[in-house]
């Protein structure tokens, strides 16, 4: 029996979505004196989740053989866990990387939610993607040293070391970190908000919105998410594969020219690509094993102020490293057990697969709070495949 949701737990889902805005929360508090207050709302907006669920659902809880097997694999590795680390603050950072993700989707996978509800929740990120594209626009307006001292009171090129907001480009073009706080955590606000939009008919056209602050964030790893999808769902058609046929006769000259134009430019560059394989390679000495993982913690966020294992840049690595390849299948089979099953569903799963490569995902807090709430459940189907 699924978990009806009440209006407490609605509003921490809309409270969860709203601590994605880092800088809009920034300049709130800062306006009112304290502007660190923003640190904690995501996990606030976590834990608040949580206890709500466990308060009003714990006897309706639904459980399943490979939640028992999933949770108690993990659970060891909780131990192994405080074993390797030495203070509390990566103790949680850990505990978030690993973690946070699993528990909302085992949480949301349980719970319905009315249509009306929930499309109060996709309007709100609607909203906030139409306001994250203006402040986009504003970044290319003033440039980026106004911008910052805009919002910041001082200027800081790359991470600003105390706000941990960031500005960069992309070849010509600037990387905003509009009202999020990073270009990559604007892009994959608005690709997983495109996502869940894209499940609901009443949203057909108003997803497109995503798009802007999408391309302007210029996060090739985020375009690759959207690309996969949006393929998976055209070419899986029978009536397209005519489409595919001439798009080879054609398209491939033109992809060619285009190609060629654009590595001018540098934005087709396999630099970066590069860059990983041979970190990887020589950058990754972690003691581990195999089957069962057991650096956890001396990688990613955990590692932090370690070089490159701090952040890996592939989260089935950084899932190799923690939990081995027992953990990595336990995580796909948990994954697909709660996902609804649909052909769209199944795309964006696989997209997100595939972008784990090259991607530490979880390191975004962006990701950790919208990914999960594609496994809500609807007490009217709207979905379609």
């Amino acid at each position: 029996m699924k978990v009806k949701l009440n209006k407490f737990f609605y509003w921490s889902i809309l409270f969860q979505i709203l601590a994605t805005q880092g800088v809009l929360f920034f300049i709130i508090f800062k306006y009112i004196g304290n502007w660190e207050i923003k640190k904690i709302l995501h996990p606030i907006s976590f834990f608040l989740v949580v206890m709500v669920f466990i308060v009003k659902s714990s006897k309706k809880i639904k459980i399943t053989i490979l939640d028992i097997l999933f949770f108690g694999y993990f659970l060891v590795l909780l131990v192994v866990m405080f074993i390797n680390i030495n203070n509390l603050e990566s103790a949680y950072i850990v505990f978030r990387e690993v973690y946070f993700v699993f528990i909302l989707v085992f949480i949301f996978s349980q719970v319905e939610i009315r249509q009306e509800q929930w499309n109060k929740v996709l309007n709100l990120i609607f909203y906030l993607l139409i306001l994250n594209s203006v402040f986009i626009l504003i970044t290319n307006y003033l440039g980026p040293e106004k911008y910052m001292k805009m919002i910041t009171g001082r200027y800081q090129w790359g991470v600003d070391p105390e706000y941990k907001i960031k500005m960069s480009n992309f070849f010509k073009f600037w990387r905003s970190p509009a009202l999020i706080g990073e270009a990559a955590s604007v892009a994959y606000f608005s690709v997983i908000g495109y996502f869940l939009m894209d499940q609901n008919k009443k949203f057909k056209n108003k997803k497109y919105i995503a798009l802007f602050p999408l391309i302007f964030s210029f996060v090739r790893s985020a375009y690759l998410v959207f690309f996969l999808y949006e393929s998976l769902k055209f070419f899986t058609k029978k009536k397209n594969l005519k489409i595919l046929v001439l798009i080879f006769k054609i398209g491939v000259p033109l992809l060619l020219i285009l190609g060629f134009v654009l590595s001018k430019y540098d934005i087709l560059s396999l630099e970066s690509l590069q860059q990983r394989f041979y970190l990887w390679e020589n950058n990754t000495k972690i003691d581990y094993n195999s089957f069962f993982g057991g650096a956890i913690g001396n990688v990613g966020g955990g590692a932090r102020g370690q070089g490159f294992i701090s952040t890996i840049d592939s989260y089935w690595l950084f899932m190799l490293f923690s939990s081995g390849i027992i953990g990595i299948s336990l995580t796909i089979l948990f994954i697909y057990e709660k996902s609804i099953k649909t052909n769209k569903f199944l795309f964006i799963l696989l997209s997100f697969l595939f972008a784990g490569f090259f991607v530490s995902l979880t390191q975004s807090l962006v990701f950790l709070a919208l990914f999960p709430l594609l496994f809500i459940r609807f007490k009217k189907q709207t979905l379609t495949t």
